[in-house]
């Protein structure tokens, strides 16, 4: 028997664990330590007003599920929560004994109440029922379809339980069957259902009005999440863009739980098509098509290989691509990232859902079929000190060895840029990836193998079935341009997506420096230093009156190049299909 994640579960709850963990950074690596310091303490300054505001008198409540220790994300956090500071309510932050630096970087802004979830897990019976249920399921079916759809107690446990493993092993296609990777999917289900009861004590007791999270899924904050959700308390999740001046926050129900959060209600996609498309609607669009793919935005800059831009004719002498020919592009995503959580797959996972589609490019030399590589690939790994073959590059080579002439892998650091891509190919497919909005965009159609954020909304070639995918690809040749319908659908949602869903600030700034290892890679500059100032600004205020009302699942800014604004409308979630 494996002590290791007791001790390690035990060892968090100790009163002076904190006092450990800093030692333990302070010996292994004084620099950094340092630098830590002296970040929290540069905020501890800049925040200096915002500690005087005084603790919450009022009954509401705001909960932030933080579990970061990341100066970053504790920052914006910290900042996220001053609206509501200052309007008399009360803060609670869910983080853990031993991290250190949330602690020290809420303590910088004020008042908060820090919730160590190991003190959260304290409900007796909940270790006896993680063990009940991890013999349940190790006596039941363990394939990936049945895994997926475990539930406990109203928490969909099982897409967290085989994201966090797929997340761990940087492997698209973990398969449950395999001893090894069933018990890790079972040591973390114990862990969730212990989730689940510590979610359901703490909601009981503290009931907060608006709960804000920046990662709703995976095993250890899903479970809170879905608790909340079943007894209606409002969600916001928050997620930064491409951009690095701005947030999406969407709020989650029992309709939009599985929906990315950046994404627009079907319902209002109707009624934005129904509003006069102008030529500086166009000009917009493009812009910000633009400003994606060009290094404007350092976070979107790491996704793209900074490349001048290439004519179709360019493209395809480059990769030798047959004029005569229709040309394809697979747009694959990470694998191994939050894969499970964002709508329906036709096949087990995008482990599968790749290996079938590049058989199928294989099978079709009728089309030249470019097999993209999502480039957060490259980023990401190096976040996590992972080096060696993609994970694509395994399955093609265990599954189908060497590819024929008319089928060419393009690795995250590709010469050809999205853009250029865009202008010389004549369909992408994905399963639900941003792709699906862009491309359109161009009058081209994409070929989905999932539901997701825009699948049903009239401008993607969407599928019921893998069977009936696959045979979309063995024709793909035959496949008819978008209707200008379809590109004006595609426009609008893009241009609301990307020009209007953002929460752009300016009462406070993200700054991005130095390697991506870094742990201070990213940092926030406090512009507004005082209450006062921060209501001059107005974005933090205009968050809050959102986030505190019933306007809508969907942040969304002002048209300026409309007539008349919907931003302030009710804006209610359907689902579509």
């Amino acid at each position: 028997m494996d002590l290791r994640p007791y001790l390690k579960r035990t060892f968090r709850r100790l009163g002076f664990a904190p006092h450990l963990v800093d030692l333990y950074g302070y010996v292994s690596d004084r620099e950094q330590s340092r630098r830590m310091r002296a970040e929290l303490e540069r905020l501890r300054v800049g925040a200096t007003a915002f500690r005087r505001i005084e603790p919450g008198q009022k009954p509401s409540k705001l909960l932030i599920l933080s579990m970061s220790n990341a100066v970053y994300n504790v920052a914006l956090e910290a900042v996220l929560a001053l609206p509501f500071r200052m309007r008399g309510w009360q803060v609670d932050v869910l983080s853990s004994n031993v991290y250190t630096v949330a602690q020290r970087g809420f303590a910088a802004f004020g008042e908060h109440r820090l919730l160590h979830y190991e003190r959260l897990l304290g409900d007796p019976a909940a270790p006896r029922a993680a063990q009940e249920e991890i013999a349940r399921r190790r006596s039941g079916p363990a394939d990936f379809r049945s895994v997926l759809h475990w539930r406990y107690r109203g928490a969909w446990v099982g897409p967290q339980l085989l994201s966090s493993v797929s997340r761990s092993s940087f492997d698209g296609a973990p398969d449950p069957r395999d001893p090894a990777v069933f018990e890790q999917i079972l040591q973390r289900l114990g862990q969730s259902v212990q989730f689940v009861h510590a979610a359901e004590r703490y909601l009981a007791e503290h009931r907060p009005d608006v709960i804000l999270v920046n990662e709703p899924n995976y095993h250890v904050l899903g479970p809170f999440v879905d608790v909340a959700i079943a007894r209606g308390i409002p969600i916001i999740h928050y997620t930064q863009p491409s951009r690095e001046d701005a947030l999406v926050f969407k709020k989650l129900t029992p309709e939009t739980r599985r929906i990315h959060p950046s994404s627009i209600a079907p319902d209002l996609l109707d009624r934005l098509v129904e509003q006069p498309w102008t030529p500086g609607h166009d000009k917009r669009l493009s812009e910000e098509l633009e400003s994606r793919y060009s290094g404007r935005w350092r976070l979107q800059a790491r996704n793209q290989a900074q490349n001048a831009e290439q004519s179709p004719e360019a493209v395809r002498s480059l990769l030798d691509l047959d004029p005569e020919k229709p040309t394809a592009a697979v747009f694959s995503h990470v694998l191994w990232d939050a894969n499970l959580f964002y709508g329906e797959d036709i096949f087990d996972n995008y482990g599968h859902w790749f290996i079938e589609t590049v058989k199928a490019a294989v099978a079709n030399p009728k089309v030249n079929w470019l097999i993209k590589l999502h480039p957060a690939n490259a980023w990401k790994r190096e976040m996590s000190g992972v080096t060696g073959e993609f994970a694509e590059e395994r399955l093609i080579r265990a599954e189908i060895g060497a590819l024929p002439p008319h089928v060419k892998l393009l690795l995250p650091d590709t010469q050809v840029g999205t853009l250029s891509l865009f202008k010389t190919i004549d369909c992408g497919i994905t399963v639900r990836g941003t792709i699906g909005i862009e491309l359109p965009c161009f009058g081209k159609p994409v070929v989905t193998a999932g539901t997701g954020r825009y699948s049903g909304l009239g401008f993607t070639r969407d599928h019921d079935s893998a069977a009936e995918y696959l045979a979309t690809l063995a024709n793909l040749h035959e496949l008819p341009p978008l209707s200008a319908e379809a590109e004006r659908r595609a426009k609008v949602y893009a241009y609301t997506l990307f020009a209007r869903r953002p929460w752009v600030y300016g009462s406070f700034r993200s700054r991005m420096e130095g390697p991506i290892t870094d742990p201070l890679h990213m940092r926030i500059d406090l512009v507004a230093k005082t209450p006062e100032e921060v209501h001059s600004f107005g974005d933090l205020d205009r968050f809050a009156d959102w986030a505190a009302s019933d306007c809508g699942v969907d942040y969304l800014a002002d048209d300026p190049l409309a007539a008349r604004s919907c931003a302030r409308e009710e804006v209610k979630y359907v689902p579509n299909g």
